[in-house]
């Protein structure tokens, strides 16, 4: 029987520069399930952005920020943070895994890095998939 992918989706700051043109689908087409979304900072994305992609089906959030200290927009990247620890206090008392949305602070124009930071995330959500499948089910 095959498993279906887990499904992520990725929010990163454009200052990562992760990507050249074109790069972003094809890194996206590699790893089935996964969702890219390039937002101009972080620090624009709020808690109720990362809860309501969980809602629209994603097993798991990952919201890829700078370093604090190389942050463009000088709060941003702190900024998110706070947000993402915020969803996931929801997400406790709502009885879902809080692990489900992740944050990490990456360096820029590092697909080495991603890659490693999606891996591990995948086994993440992967350990607790029974309980993914029971939380959506109710």
């Amino acid at each position: 029987m095959e498993t279906e992918p887990t499904r992520i989706v990725v929010y990163h700051c454009r200052n990562l520069r992760l990507f050249d043109a074109g790069e972003q689908k094809n890194f996206a087409r590699s790893m089935p399930g996964l969702s890219l979304v390039a937002v101009p900072c972080s620090g624009k994305l709020e808690a109720h952005h990362l809860l309501k992609t969980l809602a629209a089906n994603a097993e798991g959030v990952l919201v890829l920020a700078c370093a604090e200290q190389a942050c463009q927009y000088l709060e941003g990247s702190k900024r998110s943070h706070k947000r993402a620890d915020y969803a996931r206090k929801w997400l406790e008392k709502l009885a879902i895994e809080p692990d489900r949305i992740e944050f990490v602070h990456l360096p820029p124009m590092d697909l080495a890095a991603l890659d490693r930071v999606l891996k591990e995330f995948v086994t993440k959500l992967e350990s607790f998939k029974g309980t993914l499948n029971g939380a959506q089910a109710g």
